[in-house]
């Protein structure tokens, strides 16, 4: 019998003043997408005291850096969750070290760069809207995406206030996908199974083919 690709999901940090509590959250419609696309979720909590342990321990075919809570370190951050950066970090080193697929959701696009050395900047009208966005034919693309089509463009969803310019993106990413403003949609790491998206597929209903054929892409090749 064919095993179930185990995918590890980093959760945003939600602080319950009520109750005095730091709760690591994720949004069901996670479960529900990767369930339906024939994957196995497995939410990650934030403060293991060894990452790298724990994370070996867990046999995962790949990992998604979800969205949520801006980079502790941002001047002007929204619900900053230094402990949840550490975990990540420690999360992006051990994928790297094992070769590991990942994804990164929004957020995790934005970790990603500024774990290789790029900037972040801030950017209008990216939130709670839609917009298009083009894709490049690039060499660096096709690393991790041989068998997905890619059209000229689509639409997506937006939810940030902090994205990407092209001067923002570290020397080890390539850009794929672009919005019409010229901020940077889609990145891919030029050797490693890296990738990070600025849209969210779990926040669409249908999901998307392309988004789909994406993850496939990355974490199961063989359904292609």
């Amino acid at each position: 019998m064919k095993k179930t690709p185990r995918l590890g999901v980093t959760q945003r940090v939600e602080v319950i003043e009520a109750y005095g509590e730091r709760r690591d959250c994720l949004d069901q419609a996670w479960t529900d997408l990767l369930e339906q696309w024939g994957y196995q979720p497995v939410p990650l909590p934030n403060t293991v005291e060894n990452p790298h342990k724990y994370l070996n321990s867990m046999e995962l075919d790949g990992l998604i850096l979800s969205s949520g809570n801006d980079l502790a370190h941002l001047g002007d951050a929204t619900q900053p969750a230094p402990e949840r950066d550490a975990f990540e970090r420690a999360t992006l080193e051990w994928a790297i070290e094992t070769e590991i697929p990942t994804i990164g959701i929004c957020r995790g696009l934005e970790l990603l760069n500024d774990y290789f050395g790029g900037t972040l900047s801030t950017v209008d009208d990216h939130v709670d809207t839609e917009h298009t966005i083009s894709f490049e034919t690039t060499t660096q693309k096709q690393i991790l995406t041989d068998n997905v089509s890619f059209p000229d463009q689509t639409q997506v969803n937006s939810y940030h206030n902090y994205g990407l310019t092209q001067n923002d993106v570290a020397d080890d990413l390539a850009t794929f996908a672009t919005a019409s403003d010229g901020t940077v949609e889609g990145v891919v790491h030029t050797h490693h199974p890296l990738l990070g998206i600025m849209w969210h597929p779990e926040r669409e209903t249908p999901s998307t083919e392309l988004d789909r054929k994406l993850f496939d892409g990355l974490f199961a090749p063989d359904k292609q």
